[in-house]
């Protein structure tokens, strides 16, 4: 069947969640399932029509990938993943705090499976955030505006979430399933180890600097 052929069967609502579903993906790449209700909506009516999402990005060279187990709708590209023999989701360049705080919730998210953590969705605190930025020492490189604006791009792309405001004890960040596809666990590790080192260079030659201009001032006093 068709992609005009199955429009045709859909109701005017189904028509409608059918679009609303279309931009979402193109939009943040995953629905998750139990974020909230629209995504609720949207991962079940994918769900009960893969192919008709098959064929309609099929156009543009993408697909959809579903993970009933997680509950999540991923959008992938088909020619990397063809190329590459893996599942590629949309790609996305990031600055360098916004990757290390990204690894930084997967790894979170990975722990409190492994702990034997049973949510969907897991929930951790902003204290929980800076010790594992501490792991890398460079907690004290990555204020709270730079948090408060990865975790801001992070939900448009439905990583993740934040219950109150950065800062505040009773503050809360939810991770998502989806997280997990984020990164490959062997691309994690090699990210986490460049990038980690490329942030302590920096803050070294930042450093350097400081100790030759006290040095100089110490000279021309």
């Amino acid at each position: 069947m068709g992609m005009e052929e199955i429009w045709e069967l859909y109701t005017s609502s189904e028509r409608d969640l059918f679009q609303k579903s279309c931009r979402r993906l193109l939009k943040s790449t995953f629905i998750v399932r139990d974020r909230d209700e629209d995504s609720r909506r949207a991962y079940y009516f994918i769900s009960r029509n893969p192919d008709a999402f098959t064929l309609y990005f099929g156009y543009i060279g993408f697909d959809i990938a579903l993970d009933r187990d997680n509950g999540v709708v991923m959008l992938r590209n088909c020619r990397d993943a063809s190329e590459s023999g893996k599942m590629q989701i949309n790609h996305l360049i990031l600055k360098k705090a916004e990757s290390i705080l990204l690894c930084c919730l997967w790894t979170l998210y990975a722990d409190r499976l492994r702990a034997g953590n049973l949510s969907r969705i897991v929930t951790v605190s902003v204290t929980d955030l800076r010790f594992e930025l501490e792991k890398y020492g460079i907690r004290d490189q990555i204020d709270k505006s730079t948090v408060s604006s990865a975790l801001a791009l992070f939900s448009r792309f439905s990583l993740a979430d934040v219950n109150g405001r950065i800062g505040d004890e009773d503050c809360r960040i939810l991770l998502y399933p989806s997280l997990q596809f984020a990164l490959e666990p062997a691309e994690f590790d090699r990210f986490v180890s460049a990038a980690a080192k490329r942030m302590q260079e920096k803050q070294e030659e930042k450093e350097e600097i400081r100790e030759e201009d006290e040095e100089f001032d110490e000279q021309t006093d």
